[in-house]
């Protein structure tokens, strides 16, 4: 028997099961979720790491879908409390693709998580065409929180890559899986001397003045040529808005490459 009453406690679920064809199985979501708009009038029952598990319990699921080791407390209390919880820590943009397909297995929706992938592996695999095209790779950073700095996840470093730029901290990104094995000091960023930058703080605006009064940034390439951009905080959110962050990224990389050859 497949779960009928889900809980989202990652905002990028609720899409997932709504391109599944599932979405009237959700009986809860995060208060974080933007997407899709049909999800958007379901019950908010949690934020992301804080909140009441007795909202969560009341509507008695059948299962919980959670992410990140942010959430790793909150699993464990749901598990105590007799949920069944499925708990995913994403971290490259193939992960992704499995979240997807272990959630059509986990709902009995096989065949559509099937042709779902191979739809967004398709969008994917069409950018990556269009940027092994270009004649030249720019120098890409970014920087997902301020202080400490830390930089991007794997999954955004694979966006960057994919798009045509190289991560000027790539290393970094895919290895660390944790926040805390991603920070760098400022002066690494101005040795990096990055082309272009984006930047999204986690939910809080991105402050360019803030940003660009770190010592010697004025030196910074990409702030020379004014190649600095905040993206929406869907880009850390490891489900389908990230094809959108692909595009957006791409369409930056390739017109900053075309108009200097």
């Amino acid at each position: 028997m497949y779960p009928e009453r889900i809980v989202c406690l990652a905002a990028e679920i609720p899409e997932i099961l709504y391109q599944l064809g599932a979405l009237d199985r959700v009986i809860g979501i995060s208060a974080y979720t933007t997407r899709p708009a049909e999800a958007l009038s379901l019950p908010k029952v949690y934020g992301f790491k804080h909140g009441s598990t007795k909202r969560i319990l009341q509507d008695s699921p059948d299962v919980a879908i959670l992410t990140s080791g942010v959430q790793k407390d909150l699993a464990a209390e749901l598990s105590a409390q007799g949920v069944t919880t499925v708990h995913f820590n994403p971290h490259r943009l193939e992960d992704m693709f499995h979240t997807i397909l272990f959630i059509g297995n986990l709902i009995g929706k096989v065949d559509e998580a099937l042709a779902y992938v191979a739809k967004l592996r398709a969008e994917v695999d069409q950018i990556r065409q269009q940027a092994e095209g270009l004649p030249f790779k720019p120098r890409v950073y970014f920087e997902e929180w301020m202080n400490p700095i830390i930089v991007g996840t794997a999954w955004v470093s694979d966006l960057i890559e994919i798009s045509g730029g190289v991560d000027v901290f790539r290393s970094k990104s895919v290895t660390g899986r944790h926040a805390t094995e991603r920070v760098v000091e400022a002066p690494d960023i101005v040795t990096a001397a990055p082309d272009i930058v984006f930047a999204s703080w986690c939910g809080k605006p991105f402050i360019f003045e803030d940003f660009l009064a770190r010592p010697d940034f004025s030196e910074i390439p990409a702030i020379k040529e004014g190649m600095v951009f905040e993206l929406d905080s869907n880009v850390l959110q490891c489900g389908p808005m990230l094809i959108d962050s692909l595009k957006n990224i791409h369409s930056i990389i390739q017109k900053f490459v075309l108009d200097r050859v």
